[in-house]
């Protein structure tokens, strides 16, 4: 949602809901340069709340972390949190520029369940088959209240927003380092999960379910008779691990695990489904909960895929003296790292 040439300058800006982060990258060789990146914590509920003293202390927490990191950048790509858009790979006849932007308005209606003058509607071609005449295309629509909610924010902030993006598309453009995978996706974050399959360079696939780390926490809160914090130092430090404390732990948190894998079954039948004749590669994680112990040995045995855990920084150059600090922050970075590469992704 948003169009400007590789040689704007801009930064990605991710308003999550347990941190505000941004990424500057600029143009360089093969890949593009690390310039500044950094974040702010966010006081629990803040993202998600509508009243305008709420959003009025989100532009102060932006407008503090860019001071606090001297950006004097205004041009901005702001993260959409995938719960809050709706996106479908379609299918159309291969039409004209012109004619195949009335028959997505047109087909839209059919998957969108939102009027359409209630939606900011984009869309991008990614694939065609030759043969039958058809196109493939990928469809976004974000509630124009969500719109005007975060353009709000970035220009009470003193920013101009050149373009707002699902954060999934971000998170895979960081996360895949070659075009002709296929992977699967899981941003594992504190309140929910992405699931997100790319194929071809292109999202396949996108899903957004309401499992996150904090229902975890909920879980062995309740098994467990622990409060909110007591049991997310248990997650954190037990995880998975069935041999520490009976694996009461892993019997709390396994039955939500549990359904994240068969969302993540599910989409990978639809894919297989849709494409047979590619093959998903891997699983590769992501987000705030990406740390939890044993977390991939976990999906690794009940999706039976490869597990890895995804490098966000993995088409970035950057100083070898960062090297430590930026991989001991990947897991939270996918989303701001892929909006700033938003004009460098080849």
């Amino acid at each position: 949602m948003g169009i400007f040439t590789s040689e704007t300058s801009y930064f990605g800006l991710d308003i999550g809901s347990t941190a505000i982060r941004f990424v500057q990258l600029k143009k360089g060789g093969s890949n593009p340069v690390l310039v500044n990146f950094g974040e702010i914590p966010m006081p629990p509920g803040l993202e998600a709340s509508d009243s305008a003293g709420d959003r009025d202390k989100v532009v102060a927490l932006i407008k503090q972390l860019l001071k606090d990191k001297k950006v004097t950048e205004k041009n901005v790509v702001v993260g959409l949190s995938s719960n809050k858009i709706f996106a479908s790979v379609i299918e159309t006849p291969k039409l004209d520029k012109a004619q195949l932007s009335k028959a997505i308005v047109f087909q839209a209606e059919k998957y969108i369940p939102m009027a359409m003058d209630q939606v900011k509607l984009d869309f991008a071609v990614v694939d065609q088959n030759e043969a039958a005449k058809t196109l493939e295309v990928l469809l976004v629509a974000a509630p124009n209240t969500v719109i005007a909610k975060y353009a709000d924010i970035v220009e009470k902030a003193g920013l101009e927003p050149l373009a707002l993006e699902a954060n999934a598309l971000a998170v895979s453009r960081s996360l895949i380092q070659s075009k002709t995978i296929a992977a699967l996706i899981l941003d594992f974050s504190q309140f929910d999960s992405d699931i997100t399959i790319v194929s071809n360079d292109t999202p396949r696939l996108i899903r957004s379910i309401s499992v996150g780390r904090m229902t975890l926490v909920k879980s062995v809160s309740q098994e467990l008779g622990l409060d909110e914090t007591q049991a997310e130092q248990f997650v954190q430090k037990f995880g998975l691990t069935q041999s520490k404390l009976e694996g009461q732990v892993y019997k709390a948190i396994k039955p939500s695990l549990d359904s994240i894998v068969a969302e993540i079954k599910k989409s990978v039948q639809f894919f297989a489904s849709k494409y047979p004749q590619q093959k998903l590669e891997k699983l590769i994680i992501t987000g705030s909960a990406s740390t939890i112990p044993e977390l991939a040995a976990f999906f690794a045995t009940s999706t039976g895929m490869p597990v890895e855990f995804g490098n966000a920084w993995a088409n970035v150059s950057y100083p070898g003296n960062l090297q430590d600090t930026l991989a001991g922050i990947s897991n939270n970075y996918a989303a701001a790292v892929g909006l700033a590469a938003r004009s460098y992704h080849k």
